[in-house]
């Protein structure tokens, strides 16, 4: 993995939210990053999720519409909020409350996607009030993200600039 995202594997591993990162310049956009609270909603370790997509915890031909409005929200470089019927690695379901967030540009088309993952129990009020600290906590995620990420492409700037003066440098002295 990039040096870069040891800075976001730490967000992740201190994040209170089950965390993905899905890479969108691969085919099939594979997870590429996962936290240990993911882990523990879906009982898959990390090595195990590494280089798929999330699809593996869904049936086939299950959640035809959220299905769709991801693969909408995906095309359109939004985000997306949906609920899928997912599988835990014994085969236990659970209703999951699944919140992706682009990540990063590039020729105006994301470069990651972020997935938070809520697993829905209990009554509406109780989930509707942990739905809120999930979002809460989320958010706050996204903004420590967002800073990391601000600040390594400055620091992906600074070094072109730094690189280009260098070869200026070279080639004024060389004439």
């Amino acid at each position: 993995m990039p040096l870069e995202f040891e800075k976001i594997r730490g967000v992740f591993e201190r994040s209170p939210v089950a965390l993905t990162l899905a890479d969108m310049s691969q085919p099939d956009q594979p997870l590429i990053l996962t936290n240990a609270r993911f882990s523990n909603l879906t009982h898959y370790g990390e090595t195990e999720m590494l280089g798929v997509n999330c699809r593996f915890l869904q049936k086939e031909g299950e959640n035809p519409q959220a299905r769709a409005e991801v693969k909408e929200a995906m095309a359109a470089g939004q985000e997306v909020q949906v609920i899928f019927r997912n599988y835990r690695k014994g085969g236990e379901p659970f209703d999951n409350l699944l919140f992706l967030h682009p990540i990063g540009k590039v020729d105006g088309r994301p470069e990651y996607y972020l997935g938070s993952q809520f697993e829905l129990v209990g009554e509406a009020p109780d989930i509707l009030d942990a739905s809120g600290r999930h979002v809460d906590g989320l958010s706050s995620d996204l903004q420590r993200l967002e800073a990391i990420t601000a600040q390594l492409h400055a620091e992906r700037r600074r070094h072109l600039a730094n690189t280009a003066a260098a070869l200026v440098r070279t080639w004024v002295r060389s004439r």
